[in-house]
């Protein structure tokens, strides 16, 4: 145990271990590191980089808001229908001797709540897949992560520090420091963490 682990107030309990790294390839060995020895991370990147986001997470090849889109469409296009013919049903309008229900009308109304619909929650769909708004930083966050430096948090128990710790050296980490489970208030910075230099 470390000196540090050894001073951690009472009441912070240990979320992890966080490294930070001068390019794409030391996190990604060190995602792949933290993956084979069973810990689940979390990365930070200065930028998007579509081809680092699928090294990253490899099983999400196929986008999610998809199917709330075409949920959202199908969910819409039934509801309309069955909003008019209900209405039509109890509010007869005999128009030329057609029948109270007819569905050429109502594909007009069909259309438009498919679209509507289709739209809304393709919108709630990516807010809830981005888990967004976001409103609170990680406790792992360093404002250097958006600059020129990659982040990576390793999730671990105070037992599996040291396991940690020896992951993120093996991947060449330049600095690694322990990161405590803490609420951080809405829409600012966290405090600078504490540094434990490699």
């Amino acid at each position: 145990m470390s000196a540090a682990a050894a001073n951690r107030p009472a009441g912070t309990p240990l979320l992890g271990l966080a490294g930070s790294f001068a390019g794409a390839e030391q996190l990604l060995q060190a995602r792949r590191l933290a993956d084979a020895a069973g810990l689940d991370s979390e990365a930070f990147v200065p930028a998007p980089e579509e081809a680092l986001i699928r090294k990253l997470r490899p099983q999400s090849t196929q986008n999610p808001v998809r199917l709330w889109t075409l949920l959202g469409g199908i969910g819409g296009g039934a509801a309309a229908f069955a909003m008019t013919i209900w209405m039509s049903k109890n509010w007869p309008l005999v128009v030329g001797g057609k029948p109270i229900v007819s569905m050429p009308p109502f594909i007009d109304v069909a259309f438009e709540w498919t679209v509507l619909f289709g739209a809304v929650f393709c919108a709630l769909g990516l807010l809830r897949i981005a888990r967004l708004p976001r409103l609170r930083f990680s406790p792992a966050y360093r404002p250097e992560f958006v600059v020129d430096r990659y982040g990576l948090l390793i999730r671990c128990s105070p037992a599996e520090e040291a396991l940690a710790r020896g992951l993120l050296a093996g991947a060449q980490a330049e600095r690694i420091w322990p990161v405590r489970a803490r609420l951080l208030p809405p829409l600012t910075l966290p405090a600078e963490v504490e540094d434990e230099e490699e």
